[in-house]
């Protein structure tokens, strides 16, 4: 059994989209040759449990996971000089450019978390006396994990592989090739990353991405589906449509959903007593509900938060139909960075999805090809999408999920984790 080292900032007993990914690849890995150590933040209590990062404080988590965690202590944040504020310095663009600077000279950077690296490196290298260490990996974000782990493969001289779930601040912005902030980033990142044997990415963009910026070769592992024991829900007296999960305005389009249900509730009036549209943890609650003021789909739309991963699930399996809100603005050559993680949930669940917009890649062909849902871009196409829908759960009680098993089979979890797998074998000259 080979032992794998992986710097996550973000873990038990907090817990969110990244803590349940990495989480998951762990319980897959022992049976294929790999025990993971989790180095990680230790949380003290709830209050520690910066919202800003979707972590919700789940203690009773820890004595299931199964996994061995060794624990650093956050140090007090870095001090933060003051920003420029207004009438004491530049304004618009000029503002922008002098944060971004700022952030870069003078911290924190790359992230307020980076006062955690010494203890982490610490504690890494405590454990790396007690135990062999074969291969160091790392999630971002935050990208703190990855200059934790750069610093640990330099001191251990073992394999690292970073893993990208986001491209955070790796993700230069397009600036002027020879501008001092592009060559500052640029340097920062790249000697990061100079340890790395391999690297991980959560969708082919974000691979081919890391793999053209900084050479490193770059396998996709995405965040994959657990098979839910998920029965169709029994007939209530509404149909019912849930989006689970963040909601960023401005790069997803909330506001299109809305549309489409407006429309959908003037052609069908009678829709606002059978529809039941749920928008649920989506951390901007006050602008959903700005959006749902004064209009139709206010009649039929409910935000609510979230309370905790349990909660999440139950909300999905009590759902007739399900919402992804892609993502559309973070796009280059390589296409669309990344897609919903509560894509995979949703395939995992057996229930139809709808995806708003279309994003023109390869979101639109994984549902095309899984037969999990449909993606629609405009108010008319949405409206169409529920008011099928509405029809089959007026008619037989339950929206019908078309999804081809043979075709989820790959995607499942385990598969990612194999995949996982072969790459630490690989960058540790384990035979396989």
């Amino acid at each position: 059994m080979h032992r794998v080292l992986v710097v996550q900032h973000h873990f038990l007993p907090v817990h969110n989209v990244a803590v349940g990914r990495m989480l998951g690849y762990a319980r897959h890995l022992p049976a294929l040759g790999w025990e993971p150590v989790f180095l990680a933040r230790d949380w003290e209590s709830a209050d520690d449990a910066d919202p800003s990062w979707g972590l919700v404080w789940q203690p009773g988590l820890v004595a299931g996971a199964g996994v061995e965690i060794q624990r650093a202590p956050q140090p007090p944040g870095p001090a933060r000089r003051p920003l420029p504020g207004p009438g004491r310095g530049p304004t618009g663009k000029a503002l922008a450019k002098a944060r971004r600077l700022r952030r870069l000279l003078a911290g924190p950077y790359p992230d307020e978390l980076v006062g955690w690296c010494g203890p982490a490196v610490e504690a890494g290298l405590a454990l790396a006396r007690r135990t062999t260490v074969h291969a160091i990996a790392s999630y971002c974000p935050p990208v703190t994990n990855h200059v934790v782990a750069s610093r640990l493969a330099r001191a251990l001289d073992v394999p690292w592989v970073p893993f990208f779930g986001d491209l955070a601040s790796f993700l230069v912005p397009p600036l002027p090739r020879h501008s001092l902030e592009r060559r500052l980033r640029t340097a920062r990142h790249a000697g990061w990353l100079a340890p790395a044997a391999a690297a991980a990415a959560a969708s082919p963009a974000m691979a081919a991405y890391v793999h053209d910026t900084y050479g490193l070769r770059t396998e996709v592992i995405l965040t994959g589906l657990d098979p839910l024991d998920a029965p169709a829900t029994a007939r209530g007296d509404r149909c019912v449509v849930s989006h689970v999960g963040s909601i960023y305005p401005g790069d997803q389009r909330p506001e299109l959903l809305l549309d489409g249900l407006d429309l959908l509730l003037a052609a069908q009036p009678d829709a606002a007593r059978t529809l039941r549209v749920r928008l649920v943890g989506s951390k901007c609650d006050g602008t959903l509900r700005t959006l749902l003021r004064g209009r139709p789909a206010g009649l039929v739309c409910e935000v609510e938060p979230l309370g905790d991963p349990a909660t999440a699930r139950r909300i999905v399996a009590e759902s007739d139909g399900l919402l992804a809100l892609t993502c559309t603005a973070h796009r280059d050559r390589h296409g669309t960075l990344s897609y919903p993680t509560k894509l995979f949930e949703a395939l995992g669940a057996r229930r139809p999805i709808l995806a708003v917009p279309a994003d023109g890649d390869w979101v639109d062909e994984l549902l095309a090809t899984t037969g999990g849902g449909t993606s629609a871009s405009d108010p008319a196409a949405i409206a169409a999408v529920l008011a099928d829908w509405l029809a089959h759960w007026r008619s037989d009680g339950h929206v019908p999920w078309h999804g081809r098993t043979a075709a989820l089979a790959p995607l499942e979890r385990r598969e990612q984790a194999a995949r996982l797998a072969r790459l630490l074998d690989s960058v540790a000259g384990r035979a396989t």
